[in-house]
């Protein structure tokens, strides 16, 4: 009879949560960059359309 044991070992666990914490840590910056932009484009448009407003009254 075999002695066959199913799953994962510590060591390899540990290096899925390395890994994994190695691209939230390159992720985070990008996806706040990309947030600050769209607040800085949607400014800009409300900016226009009240000029856009403004000149046609």
């Amino acid at each position: 009879m075999k002695n066959k044991k199913n799953g994962f070992t510590l060591i390899e666990l540990l290096a899925v949560i390395i890994v994994l914490a190695i691209i939230a840590l390159i992720a985070t910056p990008i996806i706040f960059n990309v947030i600050e932009n769209e607040k800085i484009k949607s400014i800009e448009n409300s900016c226009y359309e009240v000029i856009d407003g403004v000149r046609t009254k």
